[in-house]
């Protein structure tokens, strides 16, 4: 434990000292399910993306896909975040233009890209940007035809910080198979966790992304360790292995971030976990908290359809007025959290 965390510190006075970071030392991650981010091109590896041409269903031309990239970058710059999680990205090419679209339209740098092309049998990955690439990252292949897992490490000036992208098994289909294949998914992301904590109880670990359960549904709860009681994370669990997942601090009506409207009912899919040590007053902090109250499901007014909805960006087919095109953001709210320092770098790294 000590040498790895003396290894993580050392490069964080070595990424400090090039400059890379402003005056702030607040992270900002956030998490995102775009919607099927695809290019306009047909790729005859992945029969994913044949709705996604301009003579596909989705009648995908250059133009929506572009007009996409500025609605995508629109909400990005209002998050301002650090590190941002990507869910249902066909391939590197679109994290490029997006990466692109946010300089040239808002100034604003994401440089970094974290994405590998995954074994979907929809041809859509996880993927991370950012403002610095991390020093060192983890792909995981929890269950064959579904998308991977994704750590990073990354250094700040405030230290070391782990951040997972995940994007488990949907809803459809018979509900054993898909609650079945969630439990395996959620069986390897708590292998990895117990692994680092293991390694170091005191680690800044955030676990975020679109796990297609609920904060409270078993596969969260049990098999992840994801559990929304606060409390019981700050003392309640002598292991240490819980997380805190942070939609815990929201009511029920402001952490849906997806409206299944056959059912006209609220999904809280996307939520973001952090370790025990993360939380405010803990008695052996990690290098990184959660700022109290930053937490968020965001949502400005633009994305929001009149029943208060995420507004998607695709097309709708109608059978009074015929087929619409939508030209929203995404058929989900992003998630937000702001992080500080527990302490000042200088004095942890002299410690080791």
């Amino acid at each position: 434990m000590v040498k790895r965390r003396a290894m993580l510190w050392a490069m964080a006075l070595i990424v400090c000292a090039t400059g890379l970071f402003g005056a702030s030392n607040t992270v900002v991650v956030a998490s995102w399910n775009v919607e099927n981010l695809f290019d306009t091109e047909d790729d005859p590896a992945n029969e994913g993306d044949d709705g996604y041409t301009p003579r596909g269903w989705s009648r995908w031309t250059p133009e929506r896909y572009a007009l996409k990239l500025e609605h995508l970058s629109d909400i990005i710059y209002a998050m301002r975040p650090d590190v941002l999680c990507l869910v249902e990205i066909e391939n590197r090419r679109v994290l490029e233009d997006l990466v692109r679209t946010l300089g040239t339209r808002h100034h604003y740098d994401l440089p970094a890209i974290m994405h590998r092309e995954g074994g979907d049998a929809r041809g859509i990955d996880v993927a991370m940007i950012a403002v610095c690439a991390p020093v060192a990252t983890n792909w995981m292949c929890t269950v064959f035809g579904q998308r991977d897992v994704l750590a990073c490490d990354f250094v700040f000036e405030g230290g070391p910080l782990t951040v997972l992208v995940n994007h488990w098994k949907s809803q459809l289909g018979k509900k054993e198979e898909s609650d079945a294949i969630r439990r395996t998914e959620a069986r390897v992301v708590r292998a990895f966790l117990d692994k680092r904590l293991k390694a170091d109880p005191d680690a800044a670990i955030l676990v975020a992304g679109d796990f297609n359960d609920g904060p409270r549904s078993a596969v969260l709860t049990e098999e992840a360790g994801f559990v929304t009681d606060e409390r019981r994370v700050r003392g309640g669990d002598r292991d240490g292995r819980l997380l805190f997942n942070l939609a815990g601090r929201l009511s029920a009506e402001v952490r849906g971030t997806y409206y299944y409207s056959p059912a006209r009912q609220w999904n809280m899919m996307d939520s973001m976990s952090v370790t025990r040590g993360m939380l405010e007053g803990v008695v052996h902090p990690a290098p990184w908290q959660v700022r109290g109250g930053s937490y968020s499901v965001f949502k400005r007014p633009e994305q929001c359809s009149g029943s208060g909805a995420p507004l998607p960006f695709r097309r709708v087919r109608n059978k009074e007025v015929g087929d619409i095109y939508l030209t929203g953001y995404s058929d989900h709210f992003p998630v937000r959290v702001e992080l500080e320092p527990s302490r000042p770098a200088a004095v942890s790294a002299a410690i080791f």
